[in-house]
């Protein structure tokens, strides 16, 4: 991006109220040689109306005008250019008069005949004023044009941590009105509890000018949503040289991230795949050469119940290892999809009498609430039965008797779907809602934690959500939300 800086060529325009005719060819001789924009008055009448119609730059005035005195004018001529800058020229010094043309507004005073070089040297100083006027004003510009169109975040902080000042894609990015940000408490509003305490560390780092440059932190909008920004951070100083706020940059990594998890996520589902291609072939071999040899020898000793015994506990073992095999598999495997309108509360209801033989010796009870008695849905009906079996396992599981396991199942008003499944077990940690989807992540001591992250791809596939929230009891919250048959249809085309 260039800079445009202001321009230097800018010519003074000065405006002469001098009523002698001499002094006034004079010093429109000398104005125009020394590159001056010069226009003449003799009264003050003809002044006031000049300096109305081209709000000068710096005006010279005499003291005495045939129609007024520089006391009367001055008040005039300063409402009519607040901004610039008035010279008194008289023969006639005093202390007395001069104090009243400076407390009137005059810039300077000088005696006449009028010593040319005087002259040059106070409008000298008037025109190097302006000058950094401009470029005063120029770089402001510049740097509300960067705070009004950067797609950064730019924050100031008190050092106390409220807000200062901000950019208005900080207001876009956390959906909070720009007159409601000055004043608010950056940790309390914006950092989620769990990272107050480290990221005010950070902070105070940056106040005592340690680096504090690189470090990323999610930032939550108005409507409780969290975007992941990089910040380099820096202190400002006021005029003795103390620190009196913080500047933060950040930017939106919330994408970037999503992208990389993505691709990390893809690189581990195809080296999965090209191990389970060769690892399920010699298996599955190797499992049933088992089974079959198990069949024979179940044959031969059926004359021994010890034996037939132990023989049962080796076809359960490996129906096991083919279980988490199959699990490994599927979760490597592309999803393909065959939705039709189907009853979900059909469908988890099936589930979870095909749980029966689980649930055996076991105080477990569903409690299900819907607001509609089929609560049909766009959806592959095998997969779906393996969500809702998968979640029904990890309740029952994660339990102690009594288990209540409860099912809520809602149409939504812009026709989504949402099921919600909760248990009274002892819930998630912080660690293991953030983790819960993870490939292999597990808290039990057995099974391959692939479960959830199964579940997870299988809600995405049918272009859904699933969440794991904290509840205000005991338990675990699941919330799936499904997209409506219009809304399913018309990203499939997209």
């Amino acid at each position: 991006m260039t800079r445009i800086e202001p321009s230097n060529d800018c010519r003074l325009r000065v405006l002469l109220i001098e009523d002698d005719a001499d002094t006034q060819v004079n010093l429109s001789d000398i104005l125009d040689l020394d590159g001056y924009d010069i226009q003449v008055a003799g009264t003050a009448a003809e002044g006031r109306l000049l300096a109305k119609q081209t709000v000068p730059d710096a005006i010279i005035l005499d003291r005495k005008l045939p129609d007024a005195n520089a006391d009367q004018l001055l008040p005039e001529l300063r409402e009519l250019i607040p901004f610039g800058d008035i010279i008194i020229v008289t023969g006639f010094a005093d202390i007395e008069s001069t104090i009243a043309a400076l407390r009137y507004g005059a810039s300077d005073y000088i005696l006449k005949p009028i010593n040319p070089e005087a002259l040059r040297a106070s409008l000298n100083r008037i025109s190097q004023r302006r000058r950094m006027e401009r470029e005063l004003r120029g770089e402001q510009q510049f740097a509300e044009r960067v705070l009004r169109t950067a797609e950064a975040v730019i924050l100031v902080l008190n050092l106390d941590g409220t807000i200062v000042d901000y950019n208005p894609f900080f207001a876009r990015l956390t959906q909070w009105p720009l007159s409601e940000l000055i004043g608010k408490d950056w940790f309390r509003h914006f950092i989620p509890a769990e990272d107050v305490a480290s990221i005010r560390k950070v902070f105070m780092q940056t106040t005592h000018d340690v680096d504090t440059s690189g470090i990323v932190n999610e930032v939550r909008t108005r409507d409780g949503k969290r975007r992941s920004i990089r910040w380099a951070n820096t202190t400002l100083v006021d005029d003795w040289g103390n620190t009196n706020a913080v500047l933060s940059v950040g930017v939106d990594v919330t994408a970037y991230i999503a992208a990389r998890d993505r691709a990390l996520h893809a690189e581990r589902l195809a080296t999965i795949g090209q191990t389970m291609a060769g690892l399920a072939h010699e298996s599955r071999n190797a499992l049933q050469r088992i089974q079959s040899s198990l069949e024979l020898l179940s044959l031969e000793l059926t004359d021994q119940p010890e034996c037939q015994e132990d023989l049962a506990k080796i076809g359960r073992a490996t129906r096991d290892l083919n279980s988490l095999l199959e699990e490994v598999r599927s979760y490597a495997a592309p999803i393909v999809l065959h939705c039709k309108p189907i009853s979900l509360v059909q469908i988890w209801q099936r589930c979870w009498r095909d749980l029966e033989s689980s649930r055996q010796g076991r105080d477990v009870q569903l409690v299900q609430q819907s607001g509609e008695d089929e609560l049909i849905a766009l959806v592959d009906e095998l997969r779906m039965e393996q969500v809702f079996r998968n979640l029904f396992e990890n309740a029952i599981a994660a339990g102690t008797d009594p288990v209540v396991v409860s099912v809520a199942g809602a149409k939504e008003t812009n026709g989504d779907v949402s099921i919600t499944i909760s248990d009274n077990g002892p819930g998630l940690s912080h660690e293991q809602q953030q983790r819960i989807f993870e490939p292999f992540f597990t808290t039990k001591s057995a099974g391959t934690g692939l479960g959830m992250a199964i579940v997870q791809r299988i809600v995405l596939a049918h272009q859904g959500t699933i969440a794991a929230q904290t509840p205000s009891a005991s338990g675990a919250v699941l919330t799936i939300r499904l997209p409506s048959s219009k809304k399913k249809n018309t990203l499939d085309s997209q």
